[in-house]
């Protein structure tokens, strides 16, 4: 049967009018019927590709803009629509190029120029991404996502005056805009300002009761308020976001129908309790396992990766790394958990537990190693993971350090990991920084010659990682380097003095400015070293 173009005009529109009703079976029909003729396949073609990314089918999507580009290379829209996919997949290389040819057909092309700016924050480069998104606002000057994005940008750059003031921006376009109102929340808190903070964290949860991440930030405002029972409160809502654990806990709760303890007693009973976040939490909180065995007849089972379980050997609990190992248990909790518990029936918290003791042949071998150098001998540590989101917040650059580390008196070593020997060499420190970097923890147990090597040194030097937590349990002399806003366990330490016995915290004076710190670890190393 032949059919004039009429009828395929009268096609395409029917399917576009069902595609925008969302009876998108009824547009597949009409869309599927127009794929074959040439005047309408290139726009059924983007239409089928569009109904099979709202239904989550990505690989099919990307046939029919594929299909689309074989006819026409320079199609906005499937060019779009491809990079917006791949920055879904998280495939940047893709989502640049296409995003790119976008815009080289179309400069004005919003959406394109929005996800760029996306992978500029990403890729931590916020005067790229304000940019971005500063183009799109003059196109769009009420362009919410652009305009957030853009107060986010000079979050990040620690232009916080800057950035509350977009935020509001925000809010005035659109008062009840969540993630406008969290960021504020965040930029009071970085600043100190915590009764703003809780005020606009409260918002953002009348408008969302259940969002994790302003409980997340609620408890760190009760905390730095020394609020620890809010505080305790609102940080339980972590485990919402520990999907891992959670799972397990599903299968066990099917399994053996156990139950969140929440201090009940625990004599003749059986309790898993689950290693979270990272290796410094674990390594921190572990004191707790010991304080539920002093309490209790109970047979304790510590859930932990394979690379830290043997770090925990001496606790008072049977390691396991797999649940397939349990047979049968009455209770489980998460192990940060266990303060908050503690704390609500003690009303204090338990101090340290030195259970972290290093392989005797491992020592002895660093002992030999070390026992040359010249006295005193000083470890230091000047950032942690820059994955994590507060990787800023805890990263010294290493310059700040360049007196100290001259200082003939004193002989330093690192065992820094990731990229210290460039730091090193940037800095023209090779000559006074002895880099252990290459040579240490390179088998399956984490830490395992850093343990051995923080007994054989006089001093560590180190910003918030964990390693102030693998020194401070195992009772090594260390000063704490900390930001004037640091994280909730350290505003505890900072008023309770509890956590490691010989633990110094040196503190920034303003905030994200590292220049007090070298006069007052001068101050302190000549103190220590008379």
């Amino acid at each position: 049967m032949e059919f004039n173009q009429s009828f395929f005009q009268q096609k395409l529109k029917s399917g576009i009018e069902f595609f925008n009703k969302n009876k998108l079976n009824e547009a597949i029909e009409c869309f599927k019927f127009l794929e074959n003729e040439k005047s309408t396949q290139i726009i059924a073609f983007l239409y089928l590709g569009i109904i099979e990314i709202k239904k989550n089918n990505n690989e099919n999507a990307k046939k029919y803009f594929f299909k689309i580009l074989e006819i026409d290379k320079n199609h906005e829209f499937a060019n779009l629509n491809l990079g917006l996919i791949s920055f879904q997949e998280k495939d940047m290389k893709k989502t640049l190029d296409y995003l790119n040819k976008t815009l080289d057909i179309n400069q004005d092309n919003l959406l394109a120029k929005y996800h760029l700016g996306l992978i500029e924050m990403i890729n931590r480069k916020y005067e790229k991404a304000k940019n971005k998104f500063e183009d799109i606002l003059l196109k769009e000057p009420k362009n919410l996502n652009a305009l957030n994005n853009l107060g986010i940008c000079y979050l990040k750059e620690i232009n916080f005056k800057k950035a509350i003031t977009i935020f509001k921006e925000c809010l005035n376009i659109n008062n009840n805009h969540k993630q406008s109102i969290l960021n504020l929340a965040n930029c009071f808190f970085q600043i100190r300002d915590f009764e703003n903070s809780i005020v606009n964290y409260n918002k953002v949860l009348d408008i969302d009761k259940d969002h994790t991440i302003a409980k997340i930030g609620l408890s760190k405002c009760y905390f730095a308020k020394y609020d620890y029972k809010n505080g305790f409160l609102f940080y339980e809502s972590r485990k919402k976001i520990q999907i891992k654990n959670l799972n397990i806990i599903k299968e066990l709760t099917d399994r053996y129908g156990c139950n969140e303890w929440r201090g009940e007693d625990l004599d003749n009973k059986k309790i898993l309790i689950l290693s979270e976040q990272g290796i410094g939490d674990n390594i921190q909180f572990a004191r707790y396992l010991f304080e539920l065995k002093e309490n209790f007849n109970v047979s304790i089972f510590f859930l932990a990766g394979k690379k830290i379980a043997h770090l925990f050997k001496d606790c008072p609990c049977e390691i396991i790394t797999d649940i397939s190992e349990i047979k049968k248990i009455h209770y489980y909790q998460f192990l940060l958990s266990l303060p908050g518990i503690y704390f609500d029936k003690k009303d204090n918290f338990k101090k340290c537990v030195n259970f972290i003791k290093p392989e005797s042949n491992n020592e002895n071998k660093w002992f030999q190693r070390l026992r040359n150098l010249k006295k005193p001998l000083i470890a230091i540590h000047w950032k942690g993971n820059k994955n994590f989101s507060d990787y800023q917040e805890r990263m010294i650059p290493l310059k700040f350090f360049d007196k100290i580390i001259k200082n003939k008196k004193y002989s330093f070593l690192t065992v820094q990991r990731d990229d210290s020997p460039s730091d090193i060499q940037k800095n023209f420190f090779q000559d006074y920084i002895i880099d252990y970097s290459k040579e240490v923890d390179l088998n399956d147990k984490s830490f395992e010659d850093t343990i051995s090597i923080l007994k054989n040194i006089d001093l560590l030097i180190t910003s918030d990682t964990s390693m102030v937590h693998l020194a401070g349990t195992m009772e090594v002399e260390t000063l704490l380097i900390l930001n004037m806003n640091p994280d909730w366990r350290w505003q505890i330490e900072l008023k309770e003095k509890c956590f490691y016995k010989k633990l110094k915290i040196i503190q920034q004076n303003n905030l994200f400015d590292w220049s007090n710190i070298p006069e007052l670890i001068n101050r302190e190393l000549e103190q220590r070293f008379k």
